[in-house]
């Protein structure tokens, strides 16, 4: 641990666990920082650097899996952990989703709260930078992590899906013809197939998946005659 002082951010509505796992990382030499609602979790981590967050699930107003995807949306790759005495499979599944580092049942010991925060924090990759990520309107598109989330939710998507998606991201507002797709983000494995009814079957399968109403689109527009056009 010879990068510290590490910045621990707790964020859980009971004040009682709140203020003990505060005094217990102190104790533990870690800079703790107590925060009582995601809300202003979310506030502090715009303005502030944080090693890492711990937080509490069920909370009112934004739990700790919304607050893990507010951070992802941010573009922030802050470590996570999240606790919970709700323990699920889909809790979590959520999680990882997420990119929640660790999963922590409630109750849990000292000891045990301890080796979690510090084998979050001896992980490799940075925390606190800016990931290459980028968000318009309900849909964030993480290009390191290659994912896609639609208001916090992961939308699964095939290898061509995402790297066509990726493209017309980066050139927002830009049109962007079907010659311009097939040059610059055609998985090998799809060579064979390369020729613009697969851009189009492409395009539909996307639509459907990160519209409301894919016949009436938001994200993705057709620009007849030269081809497509990410938002406005």
């Amino acid at each position: 641990m010879d990068q510290g002082p590490w910045r621990v951010l707790v964020v859980d509505d009971d004040s009682d666990t709140l203020q003990l796992i505060v005094e217990v990382l102190q104790d533990e030499g870690f800079q703790a920082q107590p925060c009582a609602d995601g809300d202003r979790a979310l506030k502090l981590l715009k303005d502030e650097r944080f090693d890492l967050v711990l937080s509490d699930i069920k909370m009112p107003r934004m739990t700790g899996t919304d607050l893990l995807f507010q951070i992802r949306n941010l573009g922030l790759d802050t470590r996570v952990i999240l606790m919970t005495a709700y323990a699920s499979v889909e809790t979590a599944v959520q999680a990882v989703r997420g990119s929640a580092v660790d999963y922590l049942s409630k109750p849990f010991t000292l000891k045990e709260l301890r080796g979690r925060v510090r084998r979050a924090l001896q992980m490799p990759g940075s925390s606190g930078r800016p990931r290459e990520s980028r968000t318009f309107l309900e849909l964030t598109l993480d290009e390191d992590a290659r994912k896609v989330w639609k208001r916090g939710i992961e939308v699964p998507l095939t290898r061509l899906e995402f790297s066509v998606l990726a493209h017309l991201f980066r050139s927002q507002g830009q049109v962007v013809s079907v010659e311009e797709l097939l040059q610059q983000n055609w998985p090998r494995q799809h060579a064979y197939d390369r020729n613009p009814a697969a851009v189009k079957s492409c395009v539909f399968r996307l639509r459907k998946k990160i519209e409301d109403d894919a016949a009436q689109p938001v994200y993705i527009h057709n620009v007849w005659g030269r081809g497509y056009q990410f938002g406005e």
